[in-house]
């Protein structure tokens, strides 16, 4: 539904001619693309087995997600003083709509950065512990 309903709004703002008209409807397309996307996760998080971070991909994501969370909050402050200064009611209702993305944004990158990167991630010594450690066979099939 949300996929077929993106699809129909694309269509609608390729024929828009007005520009602010033309990208507010492309951006609600690209959510409704983003939520079907989402469906299609939830699915194969429930359905399928997901693999771990490895120690590489948890280093990278981590860097990565720093540099982006930094990034964020810059964007929230220029949006923010943009707010404070703008007289003009349409192009401040615009900023602010950039303004709440850029807010959820960088909540959503601390909630992946806090939660979601480190419990899934597992060390290469956790792997060697429950092979040869932890296991009463310790590395050999059944004994």
């Amino acid at each position: 539904m949300e996929k077929s309903y993106a699809d129909k709004l694309r269509i609608l703002a390729n024929r828009i001619k007005h520009p602010v008209m033309k990208v507010l409807l492309l951006g609600i397309a690209n959510d409704s693309e983003k939520h079907a996307q989402l469906y299609v996760a939830i699915v194969e998080l429930l359905t399928k087995y997901q693999p771990t971070l490895s120690q590489e991909e948890f280093k990278a994501l981590s860097e990565e997600i720093t540099k982006h969370i930094e990034t964020e909050m810059k964007m929230m402050e220029v949006t923010r003083e943009l707010l404070t200064k703008l007289n003009d009611p349409r192009v401040k209702l615009l900023i602010a709509s950039i303004h709440e993305d850029e807010v959820k944004h960088h909540k959503l990158l601390i909630s992946i950065r806090d939660n979601v990167s480190r419990e899934y991630v597992v060390s290469e010594e956790d792997m060697w512990n429950a092979i040869w450690r932890d296991s009463p066979w310790h590395g050999t099939p059944g004994g």
